[in-house]
């Protein structure tokens, strides 16, 4: 089966964009957590602006189908978008706040959920992991929920800042690992080397 020659141009593409995602990523994680506090008021006024114009997007899709059974109700959930994305908008303080909650409080059902499946399944699956994940997913909770509502923008632009440098450096990881495989199979594909990408040397 013959290669195009478009192959390694995609590869190192891929590769040249998971670098620049994760040092955009990296960087924009070391400003919100330089300045939490705009980070974490940007972020809300992100989501406040996301259900305005999605709530103001479904209630166009309401009215083109006014004559369906389901137009209440696609009206009522709009109409709710776009309330609530308003009230973000405005009220960013108070938005912030109910967002950091919101968080805190998922956190801490997933914390729960997950010691609770380590505990019942602890005999049949390695999920130590799983009991780690679910005490770090605690703490976090605790962290926000102890903070509300005083240092709700700070604790909520530090923990995106956190999460935009792990991703980052997940990106970064992976574009390394791709260039390592990428000379690995060249070096493998070389005049000199005899192998084919389909062959392996066979064990003596």
């Amino acid at each position: 089966m013959q290669t195009t020659d478009h192959q390694p141009d995609l590869s190192k593409l891929s590769t040249k964009w998971l670098k620049i995602f994760g040092v955009i990523f990296i960087l924009g994680g070391i400003a919100a957590l330089t300045v939490p506090v705009i980070a974490g008021i940007a972020i809300e006024l992100l989501l406040g602006w996301v259900f305005f114009v999605g709530g103001c997007f479904q209630l166009t899709v309401a009215f083109a189908s006014r004559q369906h059974k389901t137009f209440w109700f696609k009206f009522i959930w709009a109409i709710i978008f776009v309330l609530v994305g308003l009230w973000l908008i405005l009220s960013p303080v108070e938005g912030i706040q109910a967002l950091t909650f919101a968080v805190g409080m998922l956190f801490l059902v997933e914390a729960v959920m997950k010691v609770t499946f380590f505990w019942q399944w602890y005999n049949e699956f390695k999920a130590g992991w799983m009991l780690v994940s679910g005490i770090l997913s605690f703490i976090i909770a605790m962290i926000l929920l102890s903070g509300w509502p005083q240092q709700s923008a700070i604790l909520l632009g530090i923990l995106v800042g956190a999460n935009l440098i792990g991703n980052g450096a997940v990106a970064l990881l992976m574009s390394f690992r791709m260039m390592t495989f990428e000379s690995t199979g060249r070096e493998n594909n070389a005049p000199g080397s005899g192998l084919s990408p389909m062959q392996k040397p066979e064990n003596k």
